[in-house]
């Protein structure tokens, strides 16, 4: 067990006291003006920082609208440049003679004496060379072309000369419009 025994008179005592709390509030008072000050270090820091990051991307924002301005507008040149494909194919495919009903129809009326062996075609202009068994299965082959609406028939002479057994050959003219229907 340990006894302290103060000797000091009362005024020393009350002026250590004092000096105590002061001692002990300026070691609390400076313990956080250090604090603060750490503190305040800490936050210039991270503003320093912050601001640097924001310069950062402030800059990268700049140069975003001029690299989308120039992205957008090679984009848009492309779509024109593929809409423009788009509208030709369209165009080219809606001018394209569909000659799959005219050969069929051709096919059709094609009496069983003849036989074609080369359809030649250029535009809306058809020409035929085939065989024919007789005269008479030509003519009516001529006939039931002109039936069907085939214009400007033309059969050279040299196709009537022999009576059987003979090669013709016969250019005719299509309707346009019956060759792009669908």
């Amino acid at each position: 067990m340990k006894i302290n025994i103060n000797i000091l008179p009362d005024e020393q005592k009350e002026k250590r006291g004092i000096e105590k709390k002061i001692g002990t509030i300026g070691r609390f008072g400076f313990s956080l003006i250090f604090v603060l000050l750490v503190l305040a270090a800490v936050l210039f820091s991270a503003e320093l920082i912050l601001n640097i990051e924001y310069r950062s991307v402030q800059n990268t924002a700049d140069d975003h609208p001029v690299n989308a301005d120039k992205d957008m507008k090679q984009t848009e040149v492309f779509l024109n440049e593929v809409n423009a494909s788009a509208q030709k194919i369209n165009n080219i495919s809606s001018n394209t003679p569909r000659w799959s009903k005219a050969l069929k129809k051709m096919s059709d009326i094609s009496p069983p004496d003849i036989r074609i062996s080369l359809i030649h075609v250029e535009g809306a202009h058809i020409k035929i060379r085939g065989f024919s068994k007789n005269r008479e299965a030509l003519l009516d082959f001529q006939e039931k072309l002109k039936a069907e609406g085939y214009k400007n028939i033309n059969s050279p002479i040299s196709n009537l000369v022999s009576p059987k057994n003979f090669n013709f050959e016969i250019e005719m003219d299509v309707d346009s419009k019956y060759l792009n229907q669908n």
